[in-house]
């Protein structure tokens, strides 16, 4: 017997992990040197120093003497942006190779150590989590409407994973991916009852073999921050291949070309079709996520029912200032249409209290 239409997608952004302690991507790096600083290790991991030294070189920040609360940081996305570039363009910085792998500045390095960067900062701030996705999931059960939902993220963090396998001892979660868990029953394979939750971006507890060319999940755990901490644990079972993270970078230059992420949109695409109300959460609309945009248009104009796609964006928060409403609500408007509805709604007012909205 097939299953019924969804009639709700739930999509998480930043801001919906920022309201559970994660590190906003606009502080990462400012977070993440001060944590470094805390931590004082007398001997720091060969990235960490490397991460400094790029800074250094690349934008004259010195991490490890200056005052990093009155920094003013690149981005995320610049940070991120220079690097991809200059790896599409096969191009080099004087003090970053594309190729020198002797010396560790490549920038192919550079670009896996960022995303140990990242790894590191949400493993840290996710420790103090006040489980608002728990709330949310399991408001959802009790209402039952968890099997009309649809969840999709661009975060990378696993709050919302934990949050369903919480609920679901037997693991029944698609990720609109095939696993190598399935084969040998450390993950099982979904059915129909499914829940469905689509990592648009990938996520800190897949990883992924080179060799095998599979990718395996880390039930409760961040992949990703083992590869940076005991690379020597992280190796496929298999090959013995170290594994490597499945992440794209929140940067306007995205590499979606991983088959394993074109089967994660192309389902997710397939799934949106079918919902009746889209629920933004925690997600300003920014420029460089053209490929949300886009998946976001299609679903909107290409619906086969004669219903229009209700859309609502939560992401309020205290002390948010008007002028910043107003220019998110005029990003969202100007690309969906002025029937969006563009709330005054925190995601924990709605993680408490999700049927205010699906009614």
């Amino acid at each position: 017997m097939a299953r019924a239409s969804t009639k709700y997608a739930i999509f998480l952004g930043a801001g919906a992990s920022a309201a559970e302690g994660a590190a906003l991507q606009s502080n990462l790096f400012r977070d993440y040197f001060m944590l470094l600083k805390k931590r004082a290790r007398s001997s720091p991991r060969p990235h960490e120093k490397k991460l400094s030294e790029f800074f250094l070189k690349m934008f004259d920040i010195d991490v490890r003497r200056g005052k990093l609360g009155n920094t003013n940081f690149p981005t995320f996305e610049e940070a991120l942006g220079v690097l991809d570039l200059a790896d599409m363009k096969n191009e080099s910085f004087k003090n970053f190779s594309i190729t020198n792998f002797a010396d560790g500045g490549s920038i192919k390095i550079l670009r896996i150590y960022l995303v140990f960067l990242m790894a590191d900062i949400i493993h840290d701030g996710l420790r103090r989590s006040n489980r608002l996705h728990h709330t949310l999931i399991k408001k959802l059960n009790s209402g039952n409407s968890i099997k009309d939902t649809v969840f999709l993220t661009t975060n990378y963090d696993i709050l919302c994973d934990n949050a369903l396998l919480d609920l679901y001892p037997g693991r029944k979660v698609d990720y609109g991916v095939d696993l190598a868990n399935y084969d040998d029953g450390t993950f099982y394979r979904p059915d129909l009852d499914a829940v469905k939750f689509y990592k648009l971006h990938g996520s800190l507890n897949w990883i992924y073999c080179p060799t095998c060319n599979n990718l395996r999940i880390t039930p409760y755990q961040k992949g990703v921050y083992n590869l940076m901490v005991d690379p020597a644990i992280s190796r496929c079972k298999v090959c013995k291949t170290v594994y490597a993270p499945i992440i794209v970078p929140p940067t306007f230059y995205k590499d979606m070309s991983k088959v394993f992420l074109n089967q994660v949109w192309s389902q997710t695409e397939k799934e949106l079709l079918k919902v009746d109300h889209l629920i933004i959460c925690g997600y300003s609309f920014p420029d460089a996520d053209i490929h949300i945009k886009y998946l976001m248009k299609r679903i909107q104009k290409n619906r086969t029912k004669k219903k229009p796609l209700k859309i609502t964006v939560i992401n309020s928060y205290p002390g948010k200032k008007a002028t910043i409403k107003d220019e998110e609500r005029s990003r969202y408007e100007r690309f969906l249409g002025k029937d969006v509805d563009y709330t005054d709604f925190s995601f924990e007012q709605f993680a408490n209290n999700p049927f205010m909205i699906m009614r």
